[in-house]
């Protein structure tokens, strides 16, 4: 086991080095110009024409490090990672790890808060469609399932601030980050997130009742309740993956959800960056993302060998 961890650690740092080079080159081919964006936000647009103009573009093209040929720039960005230095801000001049520590604390609890209240969904509508298959109520369930899942989360993120923020009146639009104003955001991810959840618990719950041994179990008078109880564990591997790739895509910033309810998060924070073509911010968020991606996968390997025996034990039997 210890082995097989040490080993998927090592493809992990492979993965993420390869990963950042393919965000770093295709970021620089991208249409755009993050000098000529500066620029224009300044008065200086008024002289893009002239030499003076021209001049100053080479001046923070030199200063940016822009001036290099792709690989060599990738090459001093790797060098400042490896002092834990994430670089500066086109626009802001602020340094970007600066940034995104000021704003990951309310990603994080925007992130758990919606992971939650996507699993209690998950599984509780996934088991209940599972043991009332072929019922009006499993019919129900995956009729809505299909109904979220089919609705743009800007749509659904729109239509419940409209009736919880101006209709009712219950939620306050802001732009901080509070206990107080995170249940909206973290509800909408929620429910847009659990369908997904709920097929998967379903379709497993459903192949594993149907397995030898739940059907011999109950034929020697082993009750329902205890013989799903048995199954859930066996079809729980599918949920831990999906549950932390779930968790993984959250930290990694809801994008189009932090900007609908003004949520101060990585998400935001990038989107706002894209849009300018700050490469060092979108760089940082990059790394972040795929960073917390490979930590994730990496994390649930070690779970599922903790949770099923045979992955645990597989080499030590001779079993490949």
């Amino acid at each position: 086991m210890y082995k097989a961890i040490i080993r998927k650690s090592a493809e992990a740092v492979i993965t993420l080095f390869i990963a950042t080079l393919f965000i770093f080159v295709l970021m620089r081919l991208a249409p755009g110009d993050p000098i000529a964006i500066l620029l224009n936000q300044t008065s200086e647009v008024a002289m893009s024409d002239s030499g003076s103009y021209r001049e100053k573009t080479a001046e923070l093209r030199a200063e940016l490090g822009l001036d290099r040929n792709v690989f060599a720039q990738y090459a001093r960005w790797m060098e400042r990672l490896l002092h834990f230095d994430l670089g500066v801000s086109i626009h802001t001049g602020r340094h970007v790890g600066a940034e995104i520590a000021a704003r990951l604390p309310a990603t994080v609890l925007l992130a758990v808060s919606a992971l939650l209240i996507k699993i209690v969904l998950g599984l509780l509508f996934g088991i209940i469609s599972a043991r009332k298959a072929g019922r009006p109520v499993d019919g129900l369930i995956r009729f809505v399932c299909v109904a979220v899942a089919s609705t743009p989360a800007f749509v659904v993120g729109l239509f419940l601030l409209s009736l919880f923020a101006v209709t009712w009146d219950v939620y306050e639009i802001g732009s901080g980050a509070s206990l107080t104003k995170v249940w909206l955001p973290a509800v909408t991810l929620g429910l847009l997130g659990a369908p997904q959840l709920i097929r998967v618990v379903r379709a497993n719950m459903l192949s594993e009742l149907g397995q030898t041994y739940v059907l011999s179990a109950l034929s020697r008078g082993l009750s329902k309740r205890l013989a799903a109880k048995h199954a859930w564990r066996n079809a729980l591997l599918p949920v831990i993956t999906m549950i932390g790739l779930s968790l993984a895509s959250l930290l990694g910033g809801a994008v189009v959800i932090e900007t609908i309810f003004s949520w101060p998060g990585i998400g935001k924070y990038a989107l706002d960056s894209i849009l300018l073509k700050d490469y060092p911010v979108i760089q940082g968020y990059a790394l972040l993302s795929v960073s917390m991606v490979v930590l994730v996968n990496l994390s649930v390997d070690v779970v599922y060998a903790l949770a099923d025996p045979r992955i645990r034990n597989k080499g030590e039997t001779g079993v490949e």
